[in-house]
């Protein structure tokens, strides 16, 4: 094991046999693959892969002036509450810097996921504008840009069968949020945040749960036969290699890529009011 930061999970990755690596971006370690670990996408097709995102790009931004710095740094749909999207973040000079999942939690609170080597990038920007000034004065004064990881833990549930088993957990009137969405539920008696997208091209659940919960939880999840444990190296597959846009976004830097590219996979939006819109190339 290497030196880092022990996670709410770490633990439970040791007694799997993990090999734990510290994060680049946070320095919490993170479990990067396990003794026997399947295939992955046998597991997606017929199960359903569970992974720690400790370690993974992971920001809250939140405060009143939340929804206008996102509205600014990230190129997709501007988000309602309750809605969930990979979007572009675009440099100023019209270049594709990163794809991280953007999750609308409340009035003024969005969530930012990255497990990619591009995601430090994407905090990194939204921390510059974060501090840019207009005549003297703060842009975006009532916001604050935090590492999230100690706040809610992050876990990936993605396969065929991430939503009958996380089905189990749930009563009918408060179903699992479907495709595009984050909602508040109740995992049994664990709170959790809860959302789905299927722009990898299987189901995949991010649930967000307490720290003093998060064992609990993952002990039980892989209580399902059809649930397997996999490392940041085969999240990092899912991530990279399933999305459509995966061929374009490089880990070396920034790529360019025509708008009407980025529009076919849902990652900008029509108007030109985020950074590095006018620049974009068609």
């Amino acid at each position: 094991m290497s030196a880092g930061r022990a996670g709410a999970l770490a633990q439970e990755h040791l007694l799997l046999g993990a090999d734990l690596r510290p994060s680049d971006d946070t320095g919490l370690l993170s479990a990067l693959s396990y003794p026997r670990e399947k295939d992955l996408d046998e597991t997606l097709s017929s199960g359903a892969a569970l992974a720690d995102l400790t370690g993974s790009t992971y920001r809250l931004l939140a405060g009143a002036d939340a929804p206008a710095l996102a509205a600014a740094a990230l190129a997709g749909r501007r988000l309602s509450v309750g809605e969930a999207a990979f979007e572009a973040v675009v440099t100023g000079d019209g270049a594709l810097a990163a794809v991280p999942l953007c999750l609308r939690c409340g009035d003024h609170e969005l969530v930012l996921l990255d497990p990619t080597p591009r995601g430090a990038v994407a905090a990194a920007w939204m921390g510059f504008l974060s501090g840019i000034e207009q005549g003297g004065r703060a842009a975006f004064p009532e916001v604050e840009l935090e590492e999230a990881s100690g706040m809610l833990v992050p876990l990936l549930l993605a396969g065929a069968a991430a939503e009958p088993v996380l089905a189990d957990y749930v009563r009918a009137e408060e179903p699992l949020p479907g495709p595009g969405r984050v909602g508040s539920l109740r995992l049994d008696a664990i709170p959790a945040l809860v959302a789905r997208t299927d722009e990898l091209g299987t189901p995949c659940y991010v649930v967000l749960v307490p720290p003093a919960s998060a064992r609990v939880l993952w002990r039980s999840l892989l209580s399902f036969t059809e649930v397997e444990p996999v490392g940041s190296r085969a999240v990092g597959t899912l991530f990279e290699g399933h999305a459509p846009w995966s061929s374009v976004l490089v880990p070396e830097g920034p790529a360019r890529v025509g708008r009407a590219r980025l529009a076919s996979w849902g990652l900008v939006r029509g108007e030109d009011d985020f950074v590095g819109a006018r620049a974009l190339e068609p």
